[in-house]
């Protein structure tokens, strides 16, 4: 038996949800959303699905194509201020709150990868979901490929950064580019390094783009 079979019996839809984006400095957290009303749809599914992290560009482009074109599914994401705002897992708790209303299924039941989340519909944390689950794992295709098409549209306009490389993750280059080139609006202000970069003057001081809240919350105003 397949790991989701377990969970139709909860829901008319079963409903995976999964992040990518979490970690770099910079960029949206994305969330994605796939939607099952069989196990036979689960079967299908199953043929495709994996964990994002698992796969290489070519295969989670393939993959996301496939999962697109055959599946109901969803995407959203929480911006670089709405992420300092509120904190990384909230801001994704709150993606993952605009999936669902978009999706606006009575008598579903919702797998989430992780632990702690909090919601107002039927769901259940998986630890691991996206190892685990083929419902998870195709949710993590969809929310890995279309943030990494966000920072590569990201990198047309801000060539210097290299983002269409490293994806906004903090790799020894990209720390480099921030300090010879500075930051702007899509960067995580209360992610380290940028925050003590910021704080140490370690950084160009050009922040027209920046809301003084957001420089007034991790004390530079």
């Amino acid at each position: 038996m397949l790991f989701d079979e377990q969970f139709f019996e909860k829901g008319k839809y079963l409903i995976g949800m999964d992040e990518a984006g979490r970690g770099p400095l910079a960029g949206p957290v994305f969330t994605g959303a796939l939607i099952l009303e069989s196990k036979q749809d689960l079967r299908d599914l199953s043929k495709v699905a994996k964990d994002s992290k698992k796969l290489n560009f070519k295969q989670r482009e393939e993959r996301f194509e496939y999962i697109t074109k055959n599946f109901q599914w969803y995407s959203d994401y929480a911006t670089s201020e709405e992420i300092d705002d509120i904190n990384i897992f909230k801001a994704t708790q709150l993606s993952m709150n605009r999936n669902y209303n978009k999706i606006n299924k009575k008598n579903s039941y919702c797998l989430i990868d992780g632990k702690n989340f909090n919601f107002n519909f039927n769901f259940e944390c998986i630890i691991k979901g996206d190892d685990k689950s083929f419902l998870i794992g195709g949710a993590s295709i969809i929310a890995k490929v279309l943030r990494d098409r966000y920072m590569i549209n990201l990198h047309e306009k801000y060539p210097m950064y290299e983002f269409d490389r490293h994806k906004g993750y903090p790799t020894k280059k990209h720390i480099e580019n921030i300090k010879k080139y500075g930051i702007f609006s899509e960067y995580r202000l209360t992610f380290n390094p940028v925050k003590s970069m910021i704080i140490k003057k370690e950084i160009i001081k050009d922040f027209s783009d920046i809301s003084k809240i957001r420089l007034f919350r991790i004390g530079v105003l």
